[in-house]
Formats: C-alpha cells, structure tokens, sequence
C-alpha cells in the first residue's frame, strides 16, 4: 500500500482499487469503483465523491476524491481493512478514474 500522505488516517493507492463500466438500458454507461483501504484503527467509514472539474479539461477522466470519516468513542488501534464504493454515471470516453487526493488513478475495465 502506499504510505499516508496529507496526515490522512487510511493508506490508499491504485492497487487497492478497481473501476468497473457497464451500461444500463436507460441509464446509459456508469462506473463503480471498488476498493479496500488500510485505516490506522477500527471504525472509519470512507465514502468517493465527485471532486470539483480539474482546470485543464480531461475529458477521459472522472475525478472523485476519497472521504474519510473518522470513527467515534473508544475504537480499537489495530491497523484495519475498510471498504470503500461508489458508483456514478459517466460519459463514453472516460478511460479512468483520478483518486485527486490521494494522486493515483485506476483504469475502467468494461463489463
């Protein structure tokens, strides 16, 4: 895995992810992202959300960003697998999918 970068508390990085693309009849073509980060202690939730358009337009790219949500009370400090999924609409020519905060992508794999 690679190591935390900008004090995050859940290890991330490209091997750890998949992007899936499949198209639906009337929804046209999505994309699920599917990955497993190591967090620094039990109880965190992670969530991929739409990241904010890059400045320069990609437009084979869907950019999302990795949300950490931090777990409350007393939790255990053992180094734990935590899930993470999302799945968003995309258009044709999206090839991969930019983790923005963390600084890696995925390619999209069709169905």
């Amino acid at each position: 895995m690679a190591k935390p970068t900008n004090d995050f508390a859940c290890e991330a990085g490209a091997q750890d992810f998949i992007a899936v693309a499949y198209r639906e009849p009337k929804a046209g073509r999505r994309v699920t992202v599917r990955g497993t980060c190591s967090c620094n202690t039990e109880g965190f939730t992670l969530s991929l959300e739409l990241a904010s358009p890059p400045i320069v337009a990609t437009p084979e790219e869907l950019h999302l960003m990795l949300v950490e949500t931090a777990p409350t009370g007393t939790v255990a400090q053992v180094v734990t697998p935590t899930p993470v999924e999302g799945t968003f609409p995309i258009a044709d020519e999206i090839e991969r999918v930019v983790i923005r905060n963390r600084g890696f992508s995925v390619p999209v794999k069709e169905e």
